[in-house]
């Protein structure tokens, strides 16, 4: 039998209220470790793309600071702000033409981000939660790099020909991100609780690391930015012929760059509603209609 208007008008507003109800925020503050993959280092055979290029001899750090609304068991919106290390070095690859190379950078990196969460499965004791997420973010870099003691902006001496040949134009330092991962959630209290999380993101940019394409000819960059921007780009060891000859492959342009964290935060519940936190009771919106309590699933 189908409801009246007004009656359906009625169920709409109970649904809101308790969506509305079941809200709760959490303050959230949490460390990381940082990983990146790239150009840079990796595995001894071809290709960039995967965690067989993890260097754990690159690993950095990282810290975050965040709020997460919590909108009933299942969903969550959160939004991060996050400062975290990154670097990836030749010298820790087995890969015969990548250590010849002898390139490494260092870089900061400033991002923010938002990111749903989908709790998918709770333990009995309600005490653990194990979830998924996927988003957007926003993020700043600067690939540096240290040549006899001294620090050096790569992007500054255009060492893939930025500033030397026509139509090339300097990469952008800011770039979009894709966040996604999965976490663990383990209760600590009524309003806290810590989590585990891998915490990846694919970046729009293949220049975190500086390295992208072919090698240019040296007295191009040295006319453009002098001697300088010639050594930073090449710096091989290489004891193939030719091995940095213009037009030899120095990155792989095919694969963004990537980088995630492995992070550990601690999450304390602000306000709560009537389903409190994520941990809540998760009690469904009721009322009764042609008197029968009735429970909304939407």
């Amino acid at each position: 039998m189908r409801l009246k208007k007004s009656k359906c008008f009625y169920v709409l507003l109970i649904f809101l209220s308790g969506n509305l109800s079941a809200q709760s925020v959490d303050f959230i503050a949490g460390v990381s470790t940082s990983h990146f993959l790239g150009d840079l280092g990796g595995k001894p055979f071809l290709g960039t793309n995967d965690l067989q290029d993890l260097d754990i001899l690159s690993t950095r750090y990282a810290i975050t600071a965040g709020l997460r609304l919590n909108m009933g068991r299942t969903f969550a919106l959160r939004t991060n702000l996050w400062y975290a290390r990154v670097s990836g070095d030749d010298k820790y690859t087995r890969n015969r033409e990548r250590h010849g190379r002898n390139l490494n950078f260092f870089s900061s990196i400033y991002e923010v981000d938002a990111v749903m969460e989908i709790n998918v499965w709770r333990s009995a004791d309600r005490k653990k939660i194990f979830y998924v997420f996927g988003g957007i973010g926003y993020f700043h870099f600067n690939p540096k790099t240290r040549m006899n003691g001294q620090v050096y902006e790569l992007r500054d001496w255009g060492t893939e020909g930025q500033y030397a040949v026509a139509g090339k134009s300097p990469y952008d330092l800011n770039s979009i991100a894709y966040p996604f991962g999965f976490g663990y959630k383990f209760k600590l209290s009524k309003r806290e609780f810590f989590s585990i999380e891998v915490n990846s993101r694919k970046s729009r940019t293949d220049y975190i690391d500086d390295v992208s394409t072919r090698y240019v000819d040296a007295n191009l960059l040295i006319a453009a930015k002098g001697p300088t921007a010639a050594a930073l780009a090449d710096r091989n060891i290489s004891d193939i012929p030719g091995f940095s000859s213009p037009g030899s492959i120095r990155g792989d342009p095919k694969d963004m760059d990537s980088f995630f964290f492995f992070s550990f935060s601690y999450n304390i519940t602000l306000g709560a509603g009537r389903a409190g936190s994520g941990f809540g009771t998760g009690k469904r919106p009721r009322s009764n209609i042609n008197g029968k309590r009735k429970c909304f699933e939407f």
